[in-house]
């Protein structure tokens, strides 16, 4: 890189918040480009899969080829395990150049890679977790269908009181806070289906339905909390040695048992952002660095402050810059 544009490069203040986003949801640049891009991180990258014996060429291509709507089984394991084993290649990279987070959290399938960016589990058992949890929500349950939608324009308050005008009790849930203007509902499939057209009456400014057949983040998953717990089974669980915040509560996993706890439930409980984010303001987090590929948890930062700093690995000349950054 020339020496002037190293000059140039963004300062990054601590203490730094890692975010990794979800799938992502919108078309969005894949990381076939960054990997091409730099080498170490291809090379990150194919050892991440080699601890899954992933060696057929389809099998690995399925992992930089993510589909909006996943269908097989197959296509979610590749999106799944493409989307965590791009964040821990992204993180072990930045690693290499002397930049580590003092806080991570991770949105939905995120909680993976921040589990392991934070040392609270080993990349070896994480991936083999991702790949049990992709294929565990690709098969169909014994459980009534279910859905989820995103839905911008309506607070989570506001989205309790029409889901308990709209719909019966118990049926449909807030699942997600993305922001104080964007939840994600999630229930049985009928009922999120006649909020959402209630919605569009009400002119939402926007819904996007989320691929899956499970109301996920919750209460109606308690049949399977069982089985959600199962997919964990044999994996090692640590210590946090870099604060690692619950995607639930907002708090700082400090045990053993509230890593187990989170990893059992990772599926089950409803996640906040915006509390996340205020948690980690409240532990004056100066600069917010997404591990992911898109700008999903980037624009939901922005939503919940304008002037707030995110930077973003997404692409090649983003991931230059914050590689050359000065930190301090």
């Amino acid at each position: 890189m020339p020496e002037e544009s190293i000059e140039t490069s963004v300062r990054i203040r601590r203490p730094i918040a890692f975010l990794y986003p979800p799938q992502p949801l919108k078309i969005c640049p894949l990381p076939g480009e960054l990997l091409e891009s730099f080498p170490q991180l291809a090379t990150f990258h194919e050892e991440a899969l080699d601890i899954l014996g992933w060696a057929p060429p389809l099998q690995r291509a399925s992992t930089l080829s993510w589909p909006l709507h996943p269908t097989t089984v197959e296509q979610v394991r590749g999106a799944q395990v493409g989307v965590v084993a791009f964040s821990w290649a992204a993180t072990q990279l930045l690693a290499e150049a002397g930049l580590v987070p003092d806080v991570v959290f991770g949105h939905s399938l995120g909680l993976h890679s921040a589990l392991v960016a934070s040392g609270a589990t080993l990349i070896t058992d994480t991936l083999a977790v991702v790949d049990r949890s992709a294929q565990f929500l690709a098969t169909k349950h014994d459980v009534p269908e279910g859905a989820m939608v995103a839905v911008t324009g309506f607070t989570a308050e506001e989205i309790v009181g029409l889901c308990e005008k709209v719909v019966p009790a118990g049926t449909v849930f807030p699942a997600i806070v993305n922001s104080r203007r964007q939840v994600v509902v999630s229930g049985l499939a009928d009922p999120v289906k006649r909020l959402a057209e209630y919605l569009c009456e009400k002119q939402a400014w926007g819904l996007t339905e989320i691929p899956g057949r499970l109301p996920l983040h919750t209460p109606l998953m308690e049949p399977l909390a069982e089985a959600c717990a199962a997919l964990i089974e044999g994996a090692r669980c640590h210590i946090p040695h870099i604060r690692l915040i619950h995607p639930t509560t907002a708090e700082v996993v400090h045990s053993v048992s509230g890593v187990e706890w989170l990893w059992r439930g990772h599926l089950l409980g409803m996640i906040d952002f915006v509390r996340a984010l205020e948690e980690m303001e409240r532990l004056g987090v100066a600069t917010y660095i997404e591990i992911g590929v898109g700008e999903t948890l980037a624009r939901l930062c922005r939503w919940f402050r304008r002037d707030i700093s995110v930077l973003n690995v997404g692409k090649p000349e983003l991931l230059e810059r914050v590689l050359h950054a000065r930190v301090g």
